[in-house]
């Protein structure tokens, strides 16, 4: 069954065992947010102090980038998933945290760096990588691939409720969830309304853009036996929907009491995933298909530098078809975010930031500005000693996925996290030392 949550991953897949990354790719390295200082300010603390928050049931939502994915995958190989940025964030708080974390080194599978050529392997998954216990009490309920809308049952249809728990309880990386069954569903709602927080850090809502972006602008509609209306598996996520069902989350934390950060949703349009294949690197003229949200939908046009070329359309190309040089053969809508498109994700994603301050502020929760904070890695830094720019693989920060942070960049969110936290509730937490985690893994 094909469902929204392996969407993104079954995109940045590598299908063959082994990827070979060419001599005309520079993937840039712009997709969360680093700091513009140039170290970690140290300050001579003599004891943690927690200030308004308590710390004790700390718990964590969102997707992927809670749940501590890198490389295209959950891993373990060096301790990876173990430091995802609520588990750095729950060490400085001093406080027990329990996360789902994965079978062995291998995971779920990963891309793993073979050669400086570059060469990038695919390593299959380990068996049984996700026998979670979904009787445990979890701190960290971040799935990989799950949007802000699965979350929340969506009222007016019959079937909502139904379309949302299919989604949400058929996603492997959820699967140390009890979601019930498809006729009596525990909603991830549920899970948050029973999760007993004193304090949270909220990050979902970038899967309700990031999906349809790299689908190339396509809202994947498909068909579930048993349920009579057709699936939008990456549409962009209606504001006033998006807004109802972030009140839901914010709602429920708030009426236990806890106190927390919501973090905004970076410019998925800047992320490696979309700025690796350009036509400067490509060296040759491209053709594409204008998708239907452009104002010229099914139009043939040679592609511009604002028109955007998906990672995943790399192997694409063919000199052989022509697929993709010639007017004949040109690149699908879904293997390229047009420019009307990426006007239209980078406007969707500024309402839904909109609408998390809102929310978060209607429910007293500080802010933590990803979207914002991001571009400071534009024109590089440097950050305890350690030099972060925008080039793949050396650039330090991310991860071969060309989406998610590798460890050192975890540490780089944790430490953003941090600062609002101390700066909202007057707290002491000690921000980490980002050259003591692991940056890309050499061979």
């Amino acid at each position: 069954m094909i469902i929204r949550e392996l969407h993104l991953t079954e995109l940045i897949t590598i299908k063959n065992k082994q990827m070979k990354t060419t001599k005309y790719i520079s993937i840039a390295l712009i997709g969360l947010t680093f700091v513009a200082c140039t170290k970690t300010e140290f300050d001579d603390f003599e004891s943690l102090n927690s200030g308004t928050a308590n710390f004790s049931n700390y718990i964590a939502v969102g997707n992927s980038l809670t749940q501590g994915f890198q490389d295209n995958g959950l891993h373990n190989e060096f301790n990876q998933q173990n430091n995802s940025y609520p588990a750095i964030l729950a060490k400085q708080m001093n406080t027990n945290f329990l996360q789902p974390t994965v079978l062995g080194a291998d995971g779920s599978g990963y891309l793993k760096l073979t050669s400086l050529a570059p060469d990038i392997d695919n390593v299959p998954a380990a068996s049984g990588w996700n026998n979670w216990d979904n009787n445990k009490k979890y701190n960290n309920l971040g799935i990989s691939g799950i949007r802000l809308t699965d979350c929340v049952p969506t009222n007016g249809s019959i079937f909502s409720p139904t379309i949302n728990q299919v989604i949400t309880s058929q996603n492997p990386y959820g699967k140390f969830l009890d979601f019930g069954s498809l006729f009596s569903p525990v909603t991830y709602l549920e899970h948050v309304k029973n999760s007993n927080a004193t304090f949270y850090t909220c990050w979902l809502g970038n899967n309700d853009v990031l999906g349809w972006a790299t689908s190339g602008g396509d809202d994947g509609e498909i068909n579930i036996s048993g349920i009579p209306i057709p699936i939008k598996t990456s549409e962009l996520t209606p504001v006033a929907v998006f807004r109802a069902k972030y009140d839901s989350i914010m709602g429920a934390f708030e009426k236990m009491g806890a106190k927390g950060v919501c973090a905004t949703i970076p410019d998925v349009t800047s992320i490696p995933f979309f700025n690796t294949v350009t036509l400067a690197a490509i060296g040759a003229e491209v053709w594409i298909t204008e998708g239907p949200y452009s104002n010229n939908p099914g139009n043939v046009r040679k592609a511009t530098p604002d028109d955007l070329i998906l990672l995943s359309t790399k192997d694409k190309f063919s000199t052989t078809t022509g697929h993709g040089f010639v007017q004949a053969n040109p690149l699908t809508h879904e293997e390229v975010l047009d420019k009307d498109e990426v006007a239209v994700v980078r406007n969707h994603t500024v309402l839904l930031n909109n609408e998390i301050k809102a929310s978060a502020n209607a429910h007293g929760a500080a802010i933590a500005d990803m979207h914002e904070y991001m571009f400071s890695l534009k024109s590089g830094m440097t950050f305890d000693g350690v030099a972060f720019d925008a080039k793949f693989i050396e650039g330090g920060a991310f991860s071969l996925d060309g989406v998610h942070p590798n460890t050192r960049g975890y540490a780089l969110v944790a430490n953003k996290f941090i600062e609002v936290i101390n700066q909202a509730y007057g707290s002491n937490l000690r921000p980490v030392m980002v050259h003591d985690y692991r940056g890309i893994i050499f061979p």
